[in-house]
């Protein structure tokens, strides 16, 4: 599954991908990760928790399992996407009528010891309408970073 660029994604533009060509490393995002998300649909304020893995190591795509007591389980697929000089990401997730696309639009990529931060926007769609693609809320993700380099 590919993730369109979230500057494209908020426009609400035709998403192009773009693919790691500067063998930037997506452990500066966090992953493979969990992260704690405060998201904001509908009005309504919830917090959930994130769980990136790739296969293999250090691949920029791979699965991710979103779960809150807000809302149902999901899962899907993120990739990590290359524009300019910061790297950023988003994820899709799958659910029985309709898709959620997570794209971050602001990345605080870390080394090490630190705290990636990320906000951007979901959008969704019914799955009956998938080129449907509205805006629905608001996320800021952020996940610690483990001391040692070794990921």
């Amino acid at each position: 599954m590919v993730v369109p660029s979230p500057a494209r994604a908020v426009a609400g533009a035709a998403p192009p991908f773009v693919e790691n060509s500067a063998g930037a490393n997506s452990s500066l995002l966090g992953i493979p990760g969990t992260g704690e998300l405060k998201k904001t649909r509908a009005g309504n304020l919830c917090m959930a928790r994130a769980v990136f893995t790739q296969d293999p190591p250090g691949a920029d795509e791979g699965r991710v399992t979103v779960s809150s007591p807000c809302f149902d389980t999901g899962s899907g697929a993120w990739r990590a996407v290359y524009t300019g000089d910061a790297p950023t990401f988003g994820w899709a997730l799958d659910y029985e009528r309709s898709t959620v696309l997570y794209s971050a639009s602001r990345v605080e990529a870390a080394r090490p010891g630190g705290t990636v931060k990320a906000r951007g926007i979901i959008r969704a769609a019914k799955r009956s309408e998938p080129n449907k693609l509205a805006p629905v809320g608001t996320f800021e993700a952020q996940a610690k970073l483990p001391a040692s380099a070794s990921r």
